[in-house]
């Protein structure tokens, strides 16, 4: 084989690597972290307020992973959840829109609500908790890993 046909075949490698790479390019799908991330991002002021609020409560709510019973439990005092007028808690998957979740708050007479975790996908989540008390608007994120 001469060199001429050695330069041939190196320069069709490229070019199929060059296709290769913009259709896989192409093909990939990339979510936004949310739709409407700029009204989000006009809004973070008032957002850093509602995790103040939450920073300033006496008792503040507990979020935690059994994992060895495959659930998540939600733990509100019950001086705050009898004063909540609304609260929502969702299960932001930022690596896949489709998989987000989202939740009333709905506890017992002790302030427990629990969540089964074999509905989500294994891989990094973030647990966004929001409500209303005595008009008065909180927000608490956590990052948890399934």
């Amino acid at each position: 084989m001469n060199w001429g046909t050695k330069i041939v075949i190196s320069f069709v490698c490229f070019v199929g690597l060059l296709v290769t790479m913009v259709y896989v390019s192409v093909s990939t799908d990339f979510y936004l972290v949310a739709d409407n991330y700029y009204e989000q991002e006009l809004d973070y002021e008032s957002q850093i307020q509602r995790m103040k609020n939450v920073n300033s409560l006496a008792e503040k709510p507990n979020f935690k992973l059994v994992r060895n019973e495959g659930k998540a439990e939600l733990r509100f005092p019950v001086s705050v959840m009898k004063a909540m007028e609304e609260g929502k808690i969702s299960f932001f998957r930022s690596a896949n829109a489709s998989l987000d979740k989202e939740f009333d708050l709905v506890f017992d007479e002790t302030g427990l609500q629990t969540f089964d975790m074999n509905m989500l996908a294994s891989g990094a989540w973030k647990v966004k908790i929001e409500w209303k008390s005595k008009g008065t608007e909180y927000y608490q994120e956590l990052n948890i890993v399934i």
